[in-house]
């Protein structure tokens, strides 16, 4: 059998061997998790960039947006003032018109008024001949 001292050599051999085993797996370990961080870190890095850039883009076209839709209700409101103005001015139009045909029937009226005047202050002329028939008659 073998000694004592030579179980317990074998023992610390056997227990140093392991020790080594642990401290290189220890060390891949803490290298491989260290290369994983990185590697997510530029990952998440570039995503982050990416998220920051699209947001800066939507941010712009944002403002753009907002703009336009400023000049539109500008835009709109000429275009209403516009219309409100022909509105108006078709109005007056009518208003006009219906004027001109309450003077035009009033003149009418006028006309017709001294027409029958002017028969009744001058009588219808004789002719020569029912003058002479008259006169004749009278005879």
């Amino acid at each position: 059998m073998s000694s004592l001292a030579e179980i317990l050599r074998d023992h610390q051999a056997t227990q140093a061997e392991h020790k080594r085993s642990t401290d290189e797996l220890r060390k891949t370990a803490v290298q491989d998790i260290g290369d994983l961080c990185d590697t997510a870190t530029t990952s998440l890095s570039s995503q982050l960039a990416q998220v920051l850039e699209n947001q800066r883009e939507i941010e712009s076209l944002s403002r753009d947006c907002a703009h336009l839709v400023q000049q539109h209700a500008r835009s709109t409101a000429k275009w209403t003032k516009l219309v409100d103005q022909f509105n108006g001015a078709l109005k007056e139009l009518g208003d006009v018109r219906n004027w001109a045909q309450v003077i035009e029937r009033d003149m009418l009226d006028v006309a017709a008024t001294l027409e029958l005047v002017h028969g009744s202050l001058n009588p219808p002329l004789q002719t020569d001949q029912s003058s002479e028939r008259s006169k004749a008659s009278n005879k």
